[in-house]
């Protein structure tokens, strides 16, 4: 027996995730290499020391009426929005690591 979830889906979004870690993503060989494969051979470098803020947007209220792809849906127009207004665009590891030490007053 499936139970639905009767309670409020939170969107959250981290700013500067894909500032902290880089990939060699755009190098041809690679995606040739992950076409015949399918491994996502991808090498990593960073770990940079960037803040990583997290946000919580409002909730989306519990509907017994909605079908899973309007919840998604739902649930994608909140995240893209939560970006939209946190991350600054296009991505920069030397402006995420100068917002580690930018002093900011906590939002009430």
């Amino acid at each position: 027996m499936i139970q639905s979830n009767r309670y409020p889906s939170f969107p959250l979004f981290t700013q500067n995730v894909r500032e902290s870690v880089r990939t060699f993503g755009g190098i041809k060989f690679l995606r040739w290499v992950y076409e015949k494969t399918r491994w996502p051979l991808v090498p990593l470098y960073g770990n940079f020391p960037v803040k990583l803020r997290t946000y919580i947007g409002d909730p989306i209220p519990y509907d017994p009426n909605v079908t899973a792809a309007e919840l998604a849906e739902k649930a994608k127009n909140a995240i893209q929005c939560l970006i939209d207004k946190h991350q600054k665009i296009p991505g920069n590891v030397f402006r995420a690591l100068m917002e580690r030490f930018e002093t900011q007053k906590k939002e009430d």
